[in-house]
C-alpha cells in the first residue's frame, strides 16, 4: 500500500497529557479567565451580598368559644314581669299593698310578678324604655307622653268613684247673660260645642291651673278648635275657687271644672260658706266623659300571650273587694278603685285633638 493512499485520523490528547510549555501556559490563562469572571459579577450587583432570611413560624393561639346564658323566658323565677308605680314619699305607706298586689296577680296568672316603686314618673318611664318594667299605672296626660313615645300600650282602665271617665263643665254666674245649653234634669246638652261656646267670645275665663285635663286643657282646647277667642285667663289654682271666684263676680266672666265624676259646686267646703251656690252658678254646657282615669299600660311591643296572661289576671283580681282595695292601697295617695275594663288606645283621641289644638309638648304633662 502506498503511502499516498493511507490516510490517518488523529485526536488531540487530553490537557493533562499534553507536555511542555504551551500546555502550561494555557491551562494558566484558562484559570486566570475563570477567575476574573467570577470577580467582575460580583463586583456588579452593586450589593452586598445579604443573607436569606429563615422564615419564621407565627401560631395564632385558639381558645374555647365562652359561653353565652340563655336569657330566661319572661315571667320566670330569674326574669319576673314588673310592675311599676311611682309614689312621691309614700313608699312605705304602699309598699306592702304593691308586694301583695304583684303576688297575686303571677298567682292568678300561674307566672311571676315583682312591683317596684319609683319616686317620680320621668325614672319610671325610663326604666320602662329600657324594657326593665313591663307594666305600670299612668295618669292619662302622662299615658299620652309614653304612648308618644312608643313606650307604652294601654291596657285596662279604672273605675274611680263609679266612672271610668270625667269631663269638664263650663260654669257663669246666673246674673253673666249667658245662655244655658245643658238641662241638669235630663243631664243632656241642647246644643254642640260649636253653638253654646261661641257666646264666651271676647269674655274671661277662669282657669285652674295649665296641666290640668279638665280645668284648663280641655276647656280651652274646645274654645281654640271652634275658634273663639278670649281674654287672658285668670288662673285660679283649684276647681273650687273658680266656683267662688265666679260667685263673687268680677274675676272672671265664666269658668271651666271638671264634671261627671263630680261637681265642686257640691264640695262641703263651697257649700258651708256659699249655701246658695247651687242657684247662682249654672252649667252653660258640659263636655261628654272624654278625660279617662288612671290606667294599666304594657310595655310596648310585649307579645300577645303575656298581654292575655297579665290582662286576665289584673281582671280576676279586680273581681273581688279585696283585690280592689289592694290596688287602691298600691296608689300614692290613695285611689279608689272599683273596678278595670280593657280599652283601647283610641279612647285618648279627644285629648290627643285638644293638646295639638293648645300646641302642648306632652312631655310637660308628665305626672298629671
Amino acid at each position: 500500500m502506498s503511502q499516498s493512499s493511507v490516510k490517518h485520523k488523529t485526536r488531540p490528547l487530553p490537557l493533562y497529557i499534553r507536555s511542555g510549555p504551551s500546555s502550561s501556559f494555557s491551562f494558566i490563562l484558562l484559570y486566570t479567565a475563570l477567575l476574573a469572571v467570577f470577580l467582575l459579577s460580583a463586583c456588579g450587583s452593586g450589593q452586598p451580598s445579604q443573607p436569606t432570611p429563615t422564615p419564621t413560624l407565627t401560631v395564632t393561639p385558639t381558645f374555647p368559644p365562652t359561653p353565652t346564658a340563655t336569657p330566661q323566658p319572661l315571667g320566670s323565677e330569674e326574669n319576673p314581669f314588673v310592675i311599676g308605680l311611682v309614689s312621691q314619699g309614700g313608699e312605705d305607706l304602699i309598699l306592702p299593698a304593691a308586694e301583695e298586689m304583684a303576688r297575686q296577680i303571677g298567682v292568678l296568672g300561674g307566672t311571676n310578678v315583682e312591683s317596684r316603686i319609683y319616686p317620680t314618673y320621668l325614672e319610671l318611664l325610663s326604666e320602662m324604655s329600657s324594657g326593665n318594667v313591663h307594666v305600670a299605672w299612668f295618669t292619662p296626660l302622662t299615658y299620652l307622653y309614653a304612648s308618644q313615645r312608643g313606650i307604652a300600650e294601654v291596657a285596662l282602665l279604672t273605675n274611680h268613684f263609679g266612672v271610668y271617665e270625667y269631663g269638664t263643665q263650663f260654669l257663669a254666674n246666673v246674673e253673666s247673660g249667658f245662655q244655658p245649653y245643658f238641662d241638669p234634669i235630663s243631664g243632656l246638652n241642647s246644643a254642640g260645642a260649636e253653638t253654646a261656646l261661641q257666646q264666651f267670645a271676647g269674655m274671661r275665663p277662669c282657669w285652674t291651673e295649665p296641666a290640668s285635663a279638665s280645668g284648663y286643657i280641655l276647656p280651652a282646647g274646645l274654645l281654640t278648635l271652634q275658634e273663639v277667642d278670649t281674654l287672658p285667663a285668670v288662673l285660679t289654682q283649684t276647681h273650687n275657687a273658680v266656683v267662688r271666684a265666679l260667685y263673687i263676680k268680677g274675676i272672671c266672666d265664666f269658668g271651666a271644672t271638671f264634671a261627671i265624676s263630680g261637681d265642686p259646686r257640691t264640695a262641703s267646703a263651697v257649700q258651708q260658706d256659699l249655701p246658695d251656690v247651687m242657684n247662682r252658678i249654672f252649667i252653660v254646657w258640659r263636655t261628654d266623659a272624654v278625660i279617662p282615669n288612671l290606667n294599666i299600660s304594657f310595655l310596648a311591643g310585649m307579645s300577645e300571650s303575656d298581654r292575655l296572661i297579665l290582662t286576665n289576671a289584673f281582671l280576676d283580681l279586680a273581681r273581688t273587694q279585696e283585690g280592689k282595695d289592694l290596688m287602691s292601697q298600691a296608689q300614692y295617695p290613695f285611689y279608689q278603685i272599683d273596678d278595670l275594663k280593657v280599652i283601647g288606645d283610641e279612647t285618648y283621641d279627644p285629648l290627643r285633638e285638644v293638646i295639638e289644638a293648645l300646641d302642648i309638648d306632652p312631655i310637660t304633662l308628665i305626672g298629671r
